[in-house]
């Protein structure tokens, strides 16, 4: 699967500046794309609370995921066909907490550890 490259990001989002933040939670970092605020001050502190909100959106859907996977498997399902399972509803999570994400601080979560943007 193609992945964004940096070039990429900076057609689609000109005016955006790239923070990253050490993640607790996945290990290694994760990126973000904000939109500029009054200051460069102002912009990197509101990417701060954006990766704070992310963070504990990836601890609660940790909880989700292990319950999931456990269930599929309990029901009598296949490893594989539960981690397919689990992996497509994870992927429909991410994309929906990105958004909110975005909604809600203008910051657009861009790479995390083993996803987002390619070399």
């Amino acid at each position: 699967m193609p992945t964004a490259g940096p070039d990429d990001l900076k057609r689609s989002y000109p005016d955006r500046q790239l923070f990253h933040f050490h993640s607790a939670i996945a290990g290694g970092e994760i990126s973000y794309l904000c939109a500029p605020g009054e200051t460069d001050a102002a912009t990197k502190a509101r990417a701060a609370k954006a990766h704070a909100a992310y963070e504990a959106e990836v601890r609660r859907y940790g909880d989700t995921f292990a319950e999931a996977l456990v269930g599929a498997l309990q029901s009598g399902a296949t490893p594989g066909t539960a981690a397919n399972k689990v992996n497509s509803e994870s992927d429909a999570w991410a994309r929906a907490a990105a958004l909110e994400i975005e909604s809600d601080f203008q910051c657009l979560p861009v790479a995390a550890p083993g996803v987002g943007l390619g070399d």
